[in-house]
């Protein structure tokens, strides 16, 4: 069984980033996170979650470039 609290290098090693980059994600409000102690942790659920909407914005994202749309404005 996997523990549900990851830190920021389990997570890095999950989403196989360098971890200034989760560091700089989670700040930006880019990754779900919360401080405990004045560190960082992760639900494991909340960030599965995220990796799921993060691939559908991709994919709606390429869809949106195949037909020529920009709707991230100008």
């Amino acid at each position: 069984m996997s523990p549900e609290l990851l830190n920021v290098e389990e997570v890095a090693k999950v989403l196989q980033l360098h971890v200034m980059t989760v560091y700089r994600l989670v700040k930006e409000g880019k990754l779900p996170g919360f401080k405990v102690g004045g560190r960082w942790r992760f639900h494991r659920s909340a960030l599965e979650d995220w990796m799921v909407d993060r691939a559908q914005v991709a994919r709606l994202e390429a869809e949106n470039r195949k037909l020529g749309l920009n709707l991230k404005g100008p």
